[in-house]
């Protein structure tokens, strides 16, 4: 029979293990020793190419709380050509991205970038999200 401390300490080593071989880095608020809060789900064109959607998953809550929020600006840059990417904002909808004061358990947020660095499938990108930076990302 395994013991309920065992089991949680397995989920904690394999979740470190995925986001190590994910190539999560994490920026200088978090612990290098820590997981980054949040989990990639994805980076995507979108709108014709005009646009790069990206899709993360809270992992970490209490984390994520401290980390991110309304005041963070998110930031892409494309690793081939150091261009920053950002966020557009809009008139009437504000900035296109989920904008929480709390973040919420297990719950998949976007963030839309536009795309003046031209990236096209395969590019290579690194996520900047407050403190928490995520590099080698692949653009689909």
């Amino acid at each position: 029979m395994v013991e309920p401390l065992a089991a949680v300490s397995r989920f904690m080593l394999a979740a470190l293990a995925v986001a190590a071989l994910a190539g999560c880095a994490v920026g200088s608020s978090v612990r290098a020793d820590q997981a980054a809060p949040i989990a990639i789900q994805s980076v995507r064109l979108t709108a014709a190419g005009h646009y790069i959607d990206l899709r993360y998953r809270v992992t970490d809550v209490e984390q994520a709380n401290k980390l991110l929020g309304p005041s963070v600006k998110p930031i892409l840059v494309d690793q081939a050509t150091g261009r920053q990417l950002a966020v557009p904002m809009t008139a009437k909808l504000g900035p296109l991205r989920q904008t929480q004061a709390r973040q919420k358990p297990d719950h998949l947020y976007f963030v839309m970038f536009t795309n003046t660095a031209g990236l096209v499938p395969g590019s290579k990108v690194t996520a900047l999200l407050g403190d928490i930076k995520i590099t080698d990302l692949t653009v689909q």
